[in-house]
């Protein structure tokens, strides 16, 4: 029997045709609208729209029992837009504050960002004793923590930091337009907004390295992703893209493209405004009109197009010259110029043209800022930091960055300053230079310096380690090392040498042939580890010239190894970003420090006791003048000839470093006692002079004996000086001064050498 099933009744073609032509044009008509909408608000020009990326200092929090100073309240209440109230019997508003001895009364605004959020209300300190507070809510019930705002540092883009000067198509040079076409888009003026050429090769490129995304993108599909899309690459955002740039293709002539599109992209920072457009770049790079441009100059700014960051002619002169002819090879291979013009542009210099940002464009943040930016932009491209509106937490505290950068301009040479939280690696405040207007090199991360002196407590922290003392005897005198016909003779700073010295006081007095001593007998592997677990990872010398200082290091990097001293023997790496969220608050990244004990606590405590030695006694000791006495430990440096001048110093609290130099390493006579530490006292008298002197907490198994400092020896009665010196509990002497004997001998024998001494030669 046969069964016979129903037909299904198949659709008409031309129905499914009917479907897809309705939904392509409405696609189209969608895409149309898109285009004309934003078209028509654009301004003269084609400049299209960006999101500022907002970089933040670190709120300041009010907690009880903390210690502070009512000047210092106000004074960072008023930088956060807080007003005082005009009488002390009005009542303070949102964002207002009032000050009645002993209480302080704020009404805090409140604020919520991914990272901090604080309620808004009315919240008072009350002054008790020895500058610590009390802090309640408006209903008097204690309360943790109160948040003032973090402040703005900088805005790297938006309406009021973007440098944009719009050109029209007869002021672009022809060797500007065949530059840019040869490199970005060199079928540009053929294809019709797309190239399926360029497509293919990168689909190609794509499937066989999934790793490393290729675009296939036209100059005209640039322009359609800067003015109408968002950073995100999916494949989505690519078909919108494509058929955009069709549009755009078809509704503007090529001139008129190109025009929008070198008018509109980003060239550089200038500062913190960032450069837009070609006609602002040839003045901020070159300082000429763009009609005048040289082929060269060309070159290089079509060069920059790729990374402004990486390119720029400013700051990086060599990969903008290897950049600048690379474009000249593409232009000469793609017949815009011969080879003999190629070659010609290629042997002219590109002008070292240091460009003065713009009055009320620089700050004191420029420099932490720029560090910043420096530290994120590997992990983000140039597109997205400057134009889609991140927001970037940090460690800065703006008024130690202001006492830092002021601290800073004190000083006739170019200098650096870091200050860090020492117990968590915070950068507090990082100034690179005088004036960032001036030169936008930044000392305190970049500069790589020899840092003299001031590397040797990673010598005597090594040594502690060995199982030596503070008053193990080392041997001051001159020594002389040969290396095949050369002969390397250190000599101490002052020329003067002291034979047997302990630990302690060869620090202290920074002398040269006891360190080297030193060095020899626990040798240079164990100061190079040392060196590396506390932080230092720059390349270091593996001969004795490293006790010394030779090899050369950041300021950040070198202030950063002297943490472990004063936090009880933690490793911390210094960092700047806490947090980054997108423009929708989605977060990117989040900060995890970590701290790593490498350093026995008790030999920690000895290390900064020692150091303590050196601003008390030794080549520090110029802080007490300088009006600074509260407890402090540190170590100065200097380089040979004068080059550079150091001084590392830190509170139980506050640690920072200063570095003073000649950028090219000329020799300038400086000392780290004569140049460093008049800026080091400067900015901590600034910011924690008026602290209490809170002196460095012992740890236990740290123990006191009394010594005699010439033989590091238990002293004895008989013993002409004695001191007390401290120990890790186990490694303290056991045995007596045996030089210097006791009773009514030793008074005679002490009698008749102070006779003798005293006698003319």
């Amino acid at each position: 029997m046969t069964v016979k099933h129903p037909r299904r009744r198949r659709s008409a073609p031309w129905l499914a045709i009917m479907a897809g032509v309705i939904s392509l044009t409405a696609a189209g008509a969608a895409v149309v609208i898109l285009a004309e909408l934003k078209l028509t608000r654009l301004v003269p020009g084609g400049l299209g729209e960006s999101f500022s990326t907002r970089i933040y200092a670190a709120p300041f929090e009010l907690a009880p029992d903390r210690f502070y100073i009512i000047d210092e309240l106000t004074r960072r209440l008023d930088r956060a837009g807080y007003h005082r109230t005009p009488t002390s019997t009005v009542a303070p508003q949102p964002g207002e504050y009032k000050w009645v001895e002993p209480e302080l009364t704020v009404n805090l605004r409140g604020f919520k960002t991914p990272v901090f959020h604080q309620d808004p209300g009315v919240f008072r300190m009350t002054r008790g004793a020895s500058d610590h507070w009390a802090l309640v809510d408006a209903s008097s019930n204690p309360v943790d923590e109160a948040l003032i705002e973090p402040e703005l540092a900088a805005e790297l883009s938006g309406p009021n930091k973007v440098r944009r000067d719009p050109a029209t198509w007869d002021e672009y040079p022809q060797s500007l337009v065949n530059a840019v076409v040869a490199v970005e888009d060199r079928r540009f003026f053929t294809h019709h907004g797309i190239d399926a050429r360029s497509i293919g090769r990168a689909l190609f490129f794509n499937i066989r390295n999934r790793k490393r995304l290729q675009g296939g993108s036209t100059i005209t599909q640039q322009l359609a992703k800067n003015l109408f899309l968002t950073h995100k690459r999916t494949l989505r955002r690519k078909l919108v893209e494509a058929a955009l740039a069709v549009y755009l293709d078809f509704r503007y002539s090529k001139q008129k493209i190109l025009t929008l599109y070198l008018n509109q992209i980003y060239m550089g920072q200038d500062g913190f405004v960032s450069v837009a457009g070609v006609k602002a770049a040839a003045d901020f790079y070159f300082a000429k009109p763009l009609n005048t441009l040289s082929l060269s100059e060309s070159a290089t700014l079509a060069g920059l197009i790729r990374s402004p960051y990486r390119y720029n002619p400013i700051q990086n002169e060599q990969a903008a010259r290897e950049r600048r002819d690379t474009v000249l090879s593409v232009m000469q291979e793609t017949g815009y110029l011969s080879l003999q013009e190629a070659e010609a542009a290629k042997k002219t210099p590109i002008p070292t043209w240091k460009r003065v940002v713009s009055d009320g464009n620089s700050s004191d943040n420029d420099y932490f800022v720029a560090e910043v930016v420096r530290r994120i932009l590997p992990r983000y491209n140039e597109d997205m930091l400057f134009r889609y509106g991140l927001k970037i937490h940090t460690t800065l505290d703006p008024v130690m960055q202001a006492a830092a950068q002021k601290a800073v301009r004190m000083t006739h040479q170019q200098a650096a300053l870091v200050a860090l939280d020492p117990g968590s690696g915070r950068v507090l405040a990082l100034v690179g230079g005088k004036q960032y207007r001036e030169s936008q090199f930044n000392r305190a991360s970049q500069a790589m310096r020899q840092p003299g002196s001031a590397f040797k407590p990673f010598v005597y922290g090594a040594a502690l380690e060995t199982g030596l003392t503070p008053a193990t005897i080392v041997h001051d005198e001159p020594r002389a090392f040969t290396d095949g016909s050369k002969v390397w003779a250190p000599q101490n700073f002052d020329r003067v040498y002291r034979g047997d010295v302990t630990m302690r006081q060869a620090l202290a007095s920074s002398l040269n042939g006891a360190t080297l001593d030193l060095a020899q007998r626990i040798g240079t592997p164990t100061v190079i580890k040392f060196a590396r677990k506390l932080g230092i990872q720059s390349a270091l010398d593996k001969s004795l010239a490293i006790a010394l200082g030779v090899s050369e290091v950041t300021p950040l990097e070198l202030t950063a190894g002297y943490a472990p001293f004063v936090n009880g023997g933690f490793e911390v790496e210094p960092y700047l970003v806490t947090a980054v969220f997108d423009a929708s608050d989605n977060l990117l990244e989040l900060a995890a420090p970590e701290r790593t004990s490498v350093l026995d606590p008790a030999l920690a405590y000895l290390m900064t006791s020692m150091l303590e030695t050196t601003v008390t006694g030794g080549t520090a000791q110029g802080l007490a003048g300088l009006g600074w006495t509260h407890p402090s430990a540190g170590k100065t440096g200097t380089t040979n000839e004068g080059k550079d001048a150091w001084f590392v110093g830190y509170t139980a609290e506050l640690l920072a470093g200063v570095w003073v130099g000649d950028d090219e390493g000329k020799s300038v006579n400086l000392t780290g006692a004569k140049n460093a530490i008049p800026i080091w006292a400067a900015f901590m008298t600034s910011v924690a002079g008026a602290r209490p002197k809170v002196p460095f907490e012992k740890p236990t198994g740290v123990v006191t004996a009394k010594i005699d400092p010439t033989t590091g020896l238990l002293a004895r009665s008989g013993c002409p000086t004695r001191s007390d010196e401290m120990f890790v509990a186990g490694t303290e002497p056991t045995r007596s001064c045996s030089i210097h004997a006791g009773g009514i001998k030793g008074f005679f024998q002490r009698l008749f050498k102070k006779k003798a001494e005293n006698e003319p030669v």
